[in-house]
Order: structure tokens, then sequence, then C-alpha cells
């Protein structure tokens, strides 16, 4: 399963996000690319993001993100992994 933290502070968001969908093999697993895709195209577009990629663990820190580009990259990514949640509930999680 991916566990997914959203944790939001003053002017800063820190998503951390660890595990394995496991919903299919693997090259095949919809839900693991599905998030994986949408992780790096927030990290990606969004400015002042440091990223740890440690363990199988991964955390980015947005120290920006009430700036209008960040903020609305975020909420989308919050919005599309609570679909995915809604859809592939037993594969991914919010914690």
């Amino acid at each position: 399963m991916i566990l997914v933290q959203i944790k939001k502070e003053s002017n800063k968001t820190i998503i951390t996000a660890s595990g394995h969908a496991e919903y299919s093999v693997k090259g095949s697993d919809i839900v693991c690319a599905s998030f994986s895709t949408l992780l790096t195209h927030t990290v990606n577009n969004c400015t002042n993001v440091a990223v740890n990629d440690e363990n199988g663990v991964l955390t980015a820190v947005f120290s920006d993100s009430e700036r209008i580009e960040n903020k609305t990259l975020l909420d989308a990514f919050e919005n599309t992994v609570n679909q995915l949640v809604e859809q592939y509930g037993q594969y991914i999680a919010i914690l």
C-alpha cells in the first residue's frame, strides 16, 4: 500500500510517501504509475522544493506553498490523491 502524508504549516507543505500499491505486477500497476506521475509533476513544477528519498520514503518540502502557482499545484495534488483513495483505497491511503 502507498501511504501518503500531507502536512501543512505556515507557508510550508511537507509531503511524505512510502510503500508500493501492489495493484498489479511491476510495469502494469496503474495506481503506482498514477501516484508517481502526480508526485513527480508536482515536485517538478513547484518552486522552492527540497526532496529527500531514503530507505523507500520520499519527503518533499515545499517552502513557498502559499505562492499562487505552488498553491494551485499542491491543491490539485491533494484533490487527485483523494480521488485515487476513493477509487483504489485498498492500495493507497492518506495518513
